[in-house]
């Protein structure tokens, strides 16, 4: 079997045509212009019927294209509206960083033509998969785990009981959320940093007892003071900001890894942005 047939088999079977005329007016937005063969190669479907789904198109919104013979494409006209589809920036361009990366595969992503693009990447944290299932098991069943577990805070492995209630992402890290049995605490455990798992027991920990956890707080930031109103008026645009100020709702457990990836936790670095409310949250700077 050829790689050509392999995208084939990989391809997307027909769907209805409301999921067509969706893909018409994607990569009108997008790429300004479409064809009938585009339509036909991505659903596997007949140029015939491709042309009746353009045909559909027009009857429905017959102001947003129109067909250049010279080219033979339909091309968006500046009275363009989209009918089928809420247009949303951050949504394309997550799929260029998941078509880039490999991620996401181009048989199942409407985007056509693509810029040039490159994504810088992380280190890749790898979670051993004998790791996260007894893990996984236990928060589902609420019984307990024998762990060794390597923190960074000892300079050797330590073995101990943990209850799991959750997993939280940090935006590099996965965390697993559990009742610590030796420091008598909730708090978070780095899922690579996991190396042994050695049984299990029922548990006795109730998860909303974790306060931190239950708990939502709201995070206010602001533009820095310092800056010139033209380099304030482009953070406020930059972050969204409504009357110069954004609020973001968080658990309290997770306070501490939003304000160190915007790198606002000390008032000491120079930042576009600074934490409006700090002086709220005195009880988790000093943590931070």
């Amino acid at each position: 079997m050829t790689d050509a047939d392999l995208e084939a088999t990989r391809r997307p079977r027909p769907w209805g045509q409301d999921r067509r005329l969706e893909f018409i007016e994607f990569r009108l937005l997008w790429d300004g212009k479409i064809n009938r063969g585009e339509v036909a190669e991505y659903f596997n479907i007949s140029v015939q019927q491709a042309s009746l789904d353009f045909a559909k198109y027009l009857d429905l919104a017959k102001d947003n294209m129109e067909y250049d013979r010279h080219e033979k494409v339909y091309r968006a006209t500046e009275h363009f509206r989209p009918r089928f589809l809420a247009p949303d920036t951050q949504t394309y361009l997550n799929e260029l960083v998941g078509l880039t990366m490999g991620t996401i595969s181009r048989s199942v992503s409407f985007v056509g033509t693509r810029p040039p693009c490159d994504v810088v990447t992380l280190p890749v944290r790898r979670v051993r998969i004998e790791m996260l299932l007894p893990i996984l098991w236990a928060i589902r069943d609420g019984t307990e785990i024998e762990v060794t577990y390597q923190s960074m805070r000892t300079p050797d492995p330590t073995r101990q009981w943990i209850a799991p209630h959750s997993l939280a992402f940090d935006g590099s890290r996965w965390h697993a959320r559990a009742w610590c049995h030796g420091t008598l605490r909730f708090r978070d455990f780095v899922l690579t940093r996991f190396l042994q798992i050695h049984g299990r027991r029922i548990g006795g920990v109730n998860p909303q007892d974790d306060t931190d956890w239950q708990s939502f707080v709201v995070i206010e930031i602001e533009p820095n003071p310092n800056l010139t109103l033209s380099q304030r008026d482009s953070v406020i645009a930059d972050f969204g900001m409504q009357d110069g100020r954004l609020s973001k709702t968080i658990r309290r457990s997770l306070v501490s890894y939003f304000v160190r990836h915007l790198r606002i936790e000390t008032p000491q670095e120079p930042q576009p942005i600074v934490w409006a409310n700090r002086t709220q949250f005195e009880d988790l700077i000093h943590d931070l």
